[in-house]
């Protein structure tokens, strides 16, 4: 028997809850039936094991007016598709292809066009070029109106390109704290705030601000901070303000990362799998984070079977960040499968292919996960030999100052060693016990560490005991 409504139900449920409020906050329906299937569509967003079905007795063509509907508005917002029209008209000027309907629609806007629209900058340059345009054929009164609105507007758009200047700067800083830890960026909190939340100002310099303010939280673990940014940005986002769907994708995300380091994994785990609802330029980087809250919770099998789908988009990507965090991750999965002789294998392979890029960039998230595919099956002496044969000892203690450290390649260093009887129990509780006290302050680094205990007492269950209880002693962990 066919499924009612199979298609609808398949539109209904890509829809995100951001889009699905804002169309409810400004729908004007006088139909109650219509109604009805949008709330039902809102509710269902929002609960998504537990979805409420949509009334079949309601005629069909009212469910495909409302599809039309939906797409109509999200498509006058979407500010993705402000840019492309603006890109197209901005070719067809160029190119002396621009039609009289094109014009219209140009003039239309350039009427009242607010210097807070998302795209203000790439409009307003638009308009120097209709200028030439129009000039150049003689267009005096067109060519006027379009003279007045670059007048009108220059020292907005000057004062923007000022602001995007003044942002790279600040992410400079601010991506080096992030990856390097070798410079402050503190002190840009102040001007990032006084950009987003001054609503003049044009849409993309707001929305990098709220970008590089939530990386500058993180990077000083202030999540209280987050939490208030997140909480302007839902208002925002569920009015249709910088609305697009790479933005929503990427605000769940980041939301993703709040929990986890808040340890709220169920709520993490939701917000993981909305960021990954539709495949982006950042859809792998998503896909790793979505996997590591789903391993966090035992969910192994549904990680492995999401990882292995986005296998050919992990070869294809050109972002090595990406890619070598998904071969970390993967390794991961494996591991915890119970497959760590598939994990090294796929190790091994992706190292030979990459292994500038893995050395240049992630290498240290890559070789947490290879030396445990090789711990997991007690190959000690490769441990050893592997990490000799990369200086990874010496390029961990230089990474020691990321903020997202772990002594985790010291402490496998230090088992294979006691393992293959280099070093003695004594020395081995030595170097756990003092290569841990001065990251576990954080509740969140103390929770991966005991984790990263119970890890190692599958091999040295007593010595593990000692060093937990070294640190509780020490009232470190509890």
């Amino acid at each position: 028997m066919k499924e009612k409504l199979k298609k609808f139900k398949e539109f209904a449920t890509d829809i995100l809850p951001h889009e699905a409020r804002y169309l409810c906050s400004i729908q004007q329906f006088e139909d109650d039936e219509k109604l009805e299937i949008l709330h039902t569509i809102q509710y269902n967003c929002n609960h998504i094991n537990q979805p409420c079905p949509f009334n079949t007795t309601i005629d069909k063509r009212k469910y495909s007016n409302l599809k039309n509907w939906i797409h109509k508005k999200l498509d006058e917002i979407n500010v993705d598709r402000h840019f492309e029209w603006i890109n197209e008209m901005d070719r067809r000027v160029m190119t002396d292809t621009l039609r009289p309907e094109d014009e219209r629609q140009l003039f239309r806007m350039l009427k009242s066009y607010p210097r807070s629209q998302f795209y203000f900058m790439k409009f307003y340059e638009l308009a120097v070029n209709l200028r030439q345009f129009l000039l150049i054929r003689l267009r005096y009164k067109e060519h006027e109106a379009v003279h007045q609105f670059v007048e009108n507007h220059r020292e907005a758009y000057l004062k923007s390109k000022e602001i995007n200047e003044k942002m790279h700067k600040a992410s400079i800083d601010i991506i080096n704290k992030y990856s390097l830890n070798n410079t402050e960026s503190k002190h840009w909190e102040k001007w990032l705030l006084e950009v987003f939340y001054n609503e003049g100002l044009d849409g993309l310099n707001r929305y990098f601000a709220a970008v590089r303010l939530t990386f500058v939280y993180f990077n000083y673990r202030e999540y209280d901070k987050i939490n208030q940014l997140n909480t302007t940005l839902d208002q925002l986002l569920s009015q249709g303000v910088f609305y697009t769907r790479r933005i929503l994708l990427n605000h769940y995300a980041n939301c993703l990362l709040l929990h986890s380091k808040l340890d709220i994994l169920q709520q993490a785990e939701e917000y993981g799998y909305l960021s990954i609802k539709q495949k982006n330029e950042d859809h792998l980087k998503y896909l790793n984070n979505y996997s590591a809250i789903l391993l966090r919770q035992g969910k192994i099998d549904k990680a492995l079977h999401l990882m292995r789908q986005a296998m050919p988009e992990m070869r294809n990507t050109n972002n090595f960040h990406n890619k070598i965090g998904f071969a970390a991750f993967y390794m991961k999965c494996l591991c915890l499968n119970e497959q760590a002789a598939d994990a090294e294998r796929f190790g091994t392979s992706f190292l030979r292919i990459y292994k500038q890029e893995v050395l240049e960039q992630r290498w240290h998230v890559f070789f947490v996960s290879y030396l445990q595919a090789m711990i997991k099956q007690e190959k000690f002496a490769e441990v050893l030999k592997t990490i000799r044969k990369y200086n990874i000892l010496e390029k961990d203690q230089i990474f020691q100052s990321s903020v997202i450290y772990l002594p985790t390649i010291v402490w496998y260093e230090a088992l294979a060693q006691y393992m293959e009887g280099k070093i003695n129990a004594e020395t081995l509780v030595q170097t756990l016990t003092e290569n841990s006290s001065q990251y576990i302050t954080n509740p969140h680094k103390a929770s991966l560490l005991k984790k990263l205990i119970d890890e190692l007492s599958a091999y040295v269950p007593t010595i593990s005991r000692t060093v937990k209880s070294n640190l509780i002693q020490k009232e470190l962990i509890t």
